[in-house]
């Protein structure tokens, strides 16, 4: 690949992350004000700033490259908007596992979109990506409640499937409206590229799911 479209795709996904992590504060920020409790409230108010703290490093790097940030994040933003209003939780439970299930999705598209970058912005992506304790927080909170309750257990199941088939159909919105994205990925076809991200992502949410108890 040429070094422009090497740099447009690299634009691509500092786009595509940056609406990310705008979003992630969002839906967090949303979580918090949903807790049943004051130390969720405080717990996930704060994974909801080391969202938003990232950004300032995306918009550094996303300058150094020439790009403009707004534009570049702006991009994304609409598919993000409507993954969210396609899963709009009935209650907190429901709101724990679309977060968990969701956004863990997209942080793995973002380790398998950008398992080719240069050292310097792989480790941005890693420090981004640094586990929040969210997925931990979910655990412990839905975990022992749904294996008391084989109802809900069902029914937080189920919602996992149709977050996950949202997500997913998001997720190939954005590869099949931006090709760049799969851009800053070794050579063999968008095809392979596409795959091999897919199956990343259905791998990992099975192992999420499974640190649930609950079927994929």
């Amino acid at each position: 690949m040429s070094e422009p479209s090497h740099a447009a795709a690299v634009a691509d996904l500092l786009g595509l992350y940056s609406s990310i992590q705008l979003a992630a504060f969002t839906r967090l920020a949303k979580d918090a004000q949903h807790a049943p409790d004051l130390p969720g409230q405080v717990t996930i108010s704060r994974m909801a700033a080391g969202e938003l703290a990232h950004l300032d490093e995306l918009e550094r790097l996303a300058r150094e490259l020439g790009a403009d940030f707004y534009d570049t994040t702006a991009r994304f933003a609409d598919l993000l908007g409507d993954l969210d209003r396609r899963t709009a939780p009935g209650d907190w439970w429901e709101r724990l596992m679309k977060t968990y299930v969701a956004y863990g999705m997209l942080a793995d598209l973002q380790r398998a979109l950008s398992a080719d970058l240069d050292k310097t912005l792989r480790a941005v992506v890693e420090e981004i990506l640094a586990d929040n304790g969210y997925a931990d927080y979910v655990v412990a909170t839905v975990g022992p409640v749904a294996a008391g309750d084989p109802q809900l257990k069902a029914r937080l199941a189920l919602w996992g499937r149709r977050v996950v088939g949202e997500a997913l159909g998001i997720v190939q919105r954005a590869l099949d409206e931006h090709p760049g994205l799969l851009g800053a990925l070794p050579e063999g076809g968008e095809a392979d590229a596409a795959g091999r991200v897919r199956n990343q992502l259905t791998s990992g949410h099975a192992r999420r799911m499974d640190r649930l108890g609950l079927t994929a």
